[in-house]
């Protein structure tokens, strides 16, 4: 049985805690005996290759947009390389929003030694000039693994639009609560559950079991490609 946690966020998102460095993300991951993490940043894979580095849990390299509409999708994909080239093509069409850190976060990007190297210029917390329906196209041609975020709530394609998409092309929808759980069900899709932790004693307050023997992310990410529902569990069942 496999316990992951595929939505945590790094120091590089406005929106989290700037103490999301590697040491403290995959500490905290080890104490709740994560076998599985996805760093999944605001429209930018910039801290992937240095949490790879420096974690010794198992890590699946993902990414979190934001739509035309507003409505936030996780990416996952099979490696960092895949990820970074998805994530520069992003970056073309994210537009470009001057900030002001100390008011809306910074966005740290830092080496494998949790030292900060930089920050990443252009405000990360926004829409794509991307709809819905092309971010998906857009991530399954970097053969990756696209899933509805966190349908239940803000930015949740629930909240937002109202219904899902008819795209039977996403299979997967994350989700907080029972009612999501139960809608996503009804709906057609595997329900997930993720943290989307934004500090470190957010990670692991929320998880998914797979029903799988292997730790290994090659075969873990084959797995979300071609998903069993039988073998993805929640609290909820």
């Amino acid at each position: 049985m496999i316990k992951a946690d595929l939505h945590v966020h790094s120091c590089l998102s406005p929106c989290a805690d700037i103490t999301m460095v590697p040491s403290v993300v995959c500490s905290k991951a080890k104490e709740k005996r994560l076998d599985v993490i996805a760093i999944c940043d605001h429209n930018s894979c910039a801290n992937l290759e240095s949490f790879t580095k420096a974690c010794d849990v198992p890590m699946l390299s993902g990414i979190e947009i934001t739509s035309q509409e507003e409505v936030h999708v996780l990416a996952y994909f099979r490696s960092t390389e895949a990820a970074n080239r998805f994530s520069k093509i992003l970056k073309d069409h994210r537009p470009k929003v001057e900030f002001e850190p100390e008011t809306l976060g910074y966005q740290l990007i830092v080496n494998e030694k949790d030292e900060f190297v930089a920050m990443e210029e252009g405000y990360l917390h926004v829409a794509i000039d991307m709809s819905l329906e092309k971010i998906v196209e857009l991530i399954l041609s970097f053969d990756g693994v696209p899933v509805y975020a966190h349908i239940d709530r803000l930015f949740g394609v629930l909240y937002q639009l109202g219904i899902f998409p008819a795209d039977d092309r996403v299979r997967m929808a994350e989700v907080r609560t029972k009612e999501g759980w139960q809608k996503a069900l009804r709906s057609g899709y595997i329900p997930l559950t993720n943290s989307d932790a934004h500090r470190p004693d957010e990670i692991g307050c929320r998880f998914t079991r797979f029903d799988l023997d292997t730790l290994n992310s090659e075969e873990f990410f084959d797995f979300l490609k071609n998903p069993d529902p039988s073998k993805v569990l929640t609290i909820w069942g």
